[in-house]
């Protein structure tokens, strides 16, 4: 996916993992545009960061190399475990619901963090900001209510083990003999795919006794 670099300030995170190994992802909502978001992350006062930042429309920018420490959680030992990904919104201004977009690419994203760093994709490695101490009032609606976990862990679940190519089943597929046009002799068999122009060939077994 494509992702757009806005650097946060050096101030405001730490390089490296102290040897940390990543194996969770903290979602947020800013609060905030996205524009807004990744320029405060830049800003030396800020004393704040995220790695990503998704839009609404879907636009993700990444402020905190995956391989340094963003300034996310609150806590230090989840800053060091973790991946933290701000959401456009502005839930202090109202009912906040994050977009289709979002969501997709957000999901795109988490997958591919997954997959890096061997994290399953379930509610234990997944969590909101509000999961790290929720005896911290000012983390209690990050994300919110609204944010739709069971669908969010499906979508990013489907990207990692998108669905099979379709295999033909008894109810689309129907036998046919394969002929010599020149003799009119059965040179083979195969299975039709009904609605398409593909046919499976199983050779025909007593082809080579006709030689």
């Amino acid at each position: 996916m494509k992702i757009e670099q806005v650097p946060a300030h050096s101030g405001n995170y730490t390089p490296g993992r102290q040897g940390t190994r990543v194996d969770r992802v903290v979602i947020h909502v800013a609060d905030g545009t996205l524009r807004g978001t990744a320029a405060w992350f830049a800003d030396p006062q800020c004393n704040v960061s995220a790695h990503f930042t998704v839009g609404t429309d879907g636009t993700v920018i990444q402020s905190v190399r995956e391989s340094d420490t963003a300034w996310h959680s609150g806590e230090w030992a989840m800053n060091l475990r973790s991946v933290g990904i701000e959401h456009e919104g502005q839930p202090s201004k109202g009912p906040w619901t994050p977009s289709p977009a979002q969501l997709a690419a957000s999901a795109e994203l988490v997958a591919g963090l997954c997959q890096r760093y061997g994290i399953p994709a379930d509610r234990v490695h997944l969590i909101a900001h509000s999961e790290v101490n929720p005896n911290r009032a000012a983390r209690k609606n990050c994300p919110g209510p609204t944010w739709p976990w069971d669908a969010y862990i499906k979508a990013v679940q489907a990207v990692m083990a998108p669905a099979p190519a379709h295999q033909p089943d008894a109810q689309d597929a129907r036998p046919v003999r394969l002929f010599n046009p020149e003799t009119n002799t059965q040179i083979g068999v195969g299975t039709l795919i009904s609605g398409t122009d593909k046919v499976y060939v199983t050779p025909d077994p007593l082809a080579a006794l006709r030689k």
